[in-house]
């Protein structure tokens, strides 16, 4: 019990699965809300709720200091916010529709899950500071049973939607039958020189292309222990060198010659010796592929079902 509570409490917690509350059908002022979905209400102070606990979690990683960085001409606080209001506005969505489709969720599986996450925060101080903290926000039973009500839709429909999907060995196949460009593992053989300047990596380029023995000059100039070898790295994959150094070797083609690469290491001078390619095999890489097809499902549902409700924003109240 106490594995699973603090199971509970890290999802509800640090993956924030954790959405707006207070969503209702009654007329209310449109500075108290901060979204539409269908014919139901976000309320502000719901909002500000949910937010509390996403800038406690966040401020507990990377400080308080973060909230005015840069995210793509946003502040980083305007980032979240918005974030925020976007899964309010998706869970709510979801909600709806599993209702509509008569989808529901057994209250007393949420006793059971609070039950849980109280029973898993006794005895651990930094859990009991901070739920006393989201208290004194308002943060109450109440509140939480709500979160844990909802995330058990989310649950209920990831399920229904991975359900109709019905995957099954021949549709792996068949997509991966579809997709096999995305499953070569390509990996290149190599050779360089490398050395700290660049008039010297300059000149051994013109030596090189003037016709010189690569090998002889790796070992004679190169600073890497591969000069031993002639230069020799052997076969890499992507994502097994430098940035720079692999952008350069994947794009020749086999028996050329780059230009100087700048590493943090020094000045490069590469050859591509070999180049191999092999279809990863669909045993291996099955269960990668069903990830791929159920988070798109989700994904696509998701989006299906957010289209099919008039939802507007009201941006100005989040502020």
């Amino acid at each position: 019990m106490k594995t699973k509570a603090k199971t509970i409490f890290v999802m509800l917690l640090v993956f924030t699965l954790v959405f707006a509350a207070g969503c209702a059908k009654k007329a209310v002022n449109e500075k108290d809300i901060v979204a539409k979905v269908g014919d139901k209400v976000i309320s502000k102070d719901a909002y500000n709720k949910v937010l509390f606990m996403h800038k406690k979690i966040i401020e507990s990683k990377r400080g308080d200091q973060i909230w005015t960085e840069d995210v793509n001409g946003k502040t980083y606080l305007q980032a979240v916010q918005e974030e925020v209001l976007d899964k309010m506005i998706m869970e709510e969505a979801i909600i709806q529709y599993m209702e509509k489709e008569e989808e529901k969720v057994d209250d007393k599986e949420v006793d059971e899950q609070y039950k849980a996450l109280m029973q898993g925060m006794k005895g651990q101080e930094g859990a009991e500071n901070f739920f006393k903290e989201l208290k004194e926000e308002g943060i109450d039973e109440s509140f939480w049973k709500s979160q844990i009500k909802r995330d058990l839709y989310v649950g209920k429909f990831q399920e229904k939607t991975v359900k109709a999907l019905a995957l099954t060995d021949e549709k792996l196949k068949k997509y991966y039958d579809e997709h096999k460009e995305e499953y070569k593992d390509i990996q290149v053989r190599a050779s360089h020189i490398l050395v700290d300047q660049e008039e010297k990596a300059k000149e051994l380029l013109k030596r090189v292309k003037n016709g010189e023995d690569f090998a002889k000059l790796a070992k004679e100039n190169s600073k890497c222990s591969s000069s031993k070898k002639g230069g020799d790295l052997g076969y890499f994959g992507r994502g097994k060198m430098l940035p720079e150094f692999e952008k350069a070797a994947f794009s020749l083609k086999v028996g050329e010659i780059s230009d100087i690469v700048k590493t943090e290491y020094g000045y490069h001078i590469i050859k591509v010796t070999d180049r191999k390619e092999e279809m990863i095999k669909f045993e291996d890489i099955k269960e990668y592929i069903r990830g791929v097809m159920v988070q798109s499902a989700i994904k696509n549902k998701m989006d299906q079902v957010k289209a099919s409700f008039k939802i507007e924003k009201f941006l100005e109240n989040i502020q």
